[in-house]
Order: C-alpha cells, then structure tokens, then sequence
C-alpha cells in the first residue's frame, strides 16, 4: 500500500435481520451491564466471517468480486450460549452447535481471499457475536436465549470510528442459495 493512498478498514460479516438485531441489542445492554462493560448497538450487531483491516479504496472492486466468489448455501443458526474472551475484555454470544455449513462459509471466505492475493486475518474461525466491549468481568458462561437466525446473505462491511465508537456500513451484500 503506498503512502498516503485512502483506504478502508473493512470485513466480511454475518449482519442479522433487524428484529433479531434489536433483540441482540436488548441483551447487549444487560451483558455489559453485568460485565461491566460497552454495550455494543443494535446497529452494530453481526457476526465476523473475515477480517480485511485497512484497504486501499482503490482496490475495493477486488473485494467485491471475492465477495461475489463464495457459494454456500442459506442456513439457521441458534444462538445459545454466551461467554467471554477476557484477554480482548469481550463478551459475546455463540451457537453450542453451529452448522456446518457455518464453518463451510468461513472457509470459503479464507480460500477465496488468498487465491485473489487478499490479506486477512486467519485465526481460527470462532463464530461469535460480540455483545459487549471493554469488559472488566465477570464474564458470562450461560445458556442464552435461544435467538434463531435465518442467514441468507453476505456483507462486505465498512467500519468507521469515531469519538462515539465504531459505527458499520454495509457496503456490498451477495444472497446465499437457498437449499436443495
């Protein structure tokens, strides 16, 4: 990236219906409440497929056709379960059991982001929806819920932060196929 080229911090994310997402928030604000911590907003509230960090705008296309790459197909999955990473002072919602097609997902994502020679972060996919930031504990390690979620597309993401925290824009989507 050249010096001074504009650029994007970006990732491709999981973004729930907006009903669902309301409801996330709900349970946001009481999770950081009890662990003392940043609720994160309704508006914020999605699931992390890969992380792209800063991107040259230039080169946004080059997202947007990997994007267009991933084939799965639309899928349910049960938020049932919360808990904490508490090195990153993060507490979040989880599925006890994702479907595979989840895990299927973040694959695609992580192959077809290196055939085009994209950068990301390639930690071990751990499908969460964090819930709230900062947190100084305790941690929540419970049932939840359950909050089912129909996914049937993609988001490229943009994110933007401010003095009042992060705020997401969604910038590209691609519909899943519905299954056979």
């Amino acid at each position: 990236m050249s010096r001074g080229a504009a650029t994007l911090r970006l990732f491709y994310a999981l973004v729930p219906p907006p009903a669902l997402a309301i409801a996330l928030g709900d349970l946001a604000r009481d999770i950081a409440r009890r662990a003392h911590g940043r609720p994160v907003p309704a508006d914020n509230i999605h699931l992390t497929l890969a992380f792209i960090g800063a991107w040259p705008t230039a080169r946004l296309g080059s997202l947007t056709a990997a994007g267009a790459t991933i084939e799965c197909e639309a899928m349910r999955i049960t938020l049932d379960t919360q808990g904490g990473f508490r090195r990153a002072g993060i507490a979040w919602i989880g599925a006890s059991s994702p479907p595979p097609a989840l895990d299927a997902l973040a694959k695609s994502f992580a192959v077809a982001l290196a055939a085009n020679g994209i950068s990301f972060d390639d930690q071990r996919f751990h499908p969460h929806v964090t819930l709230a930031r900062r947190c100084r504990g305790p941690y929540p390690h419970e049932a939840a819920g359950p909050f089912l979620w129909d996914i049937d597309s993609i988001a490229l993401m943009r994110s933007e932060t401010g003095a009042d925290g992060a705020r997401y824009t969604q910038l590209a989507s691609w519909a899943l196929r519905d299954k056979a």
